[in-house]
């Protein structure tokens, strides 16, 4: 696919364990309270503190206006029972050149199973699929070994740190960037 397309209709993806769907105004108390996590809080953009506010306006205005914008689809992780598990993201941010950034996270009661695994690859698939993304990117904080160990299971590739790339709760931190890319001539 040369060009990159969005489609009208959010998508449900499920891989027969997880299921991606778009978020709900009715998540918001339980995305609110994965944030509370202190891992969440360490490894992702979450404010902090995160405030029942934060998760309803996240849920209910952000992630809406994020696909309506089509730049972005973050979506709940849930299992084939409707349990919440966490989050998943990818967000275009070069659409000229196809790229977009993924990124995940799994409530605290539910990690250590996949989730974060098959979400990611649900994702990604989903996003060169059907969206012709070229180039999926994840900036992990280098000390977060579980999240580059995601990347790694679905074929992203490291492709170095970014030296004090951002910042977060106070602290300039290091970015490892890792990618994966759409073969040549698919």
């Amino acid at each position: 696919m040369d060009a990159m397309t969005w489609p009208e209709r959010h998508p449900e993806l499920s891989d027969g364990a997880i299921r991606l769907r778009p978020f709900v105004p009715a998540d918001a108390p339980w995305v609110h309270d994965a944030g509370q996590d202190p891992e969440i809080q360490r490894w992702t953009r979450v404010p902090v503190p995160y405030t029942p506010a934060d998760a309803e306006a996240f849920v209910g205005s952000f992630a809406p206006q994020q696909w309506r914008d089509r730049i972005g689809w973050h979506c709940a992780v849930v299992d084939v029972d409707g349990t919440s598990l966490g989050a998943s993201a990818l967000v275009v941010t070069d659409a000229e050149a196809a790229v977009a950034e993924a990124g995940y996270w799994i409530a605290p009661a539910h990690r250590g199973r996949g989730a974060a695994t098959a979400a990611l690859r649900l994702l990604t698939d989903w996003g060169f699929d059907a969206l012709g993304l070229r180039r999926i990117e994840l900036h992990v904080d280098p000390r977060n070994l579980a999240s580059i160990a995601v990347g790694g299971r679905v074929g992203f590739t490291s492709e170095g740190v970014l030296r004090q790339r951002t910042r977060r709760l106070g602290e300039q931190r290091d970015v490892q960037m890792l990618a994966k890319v759409v073969a040549p001539g698919e």
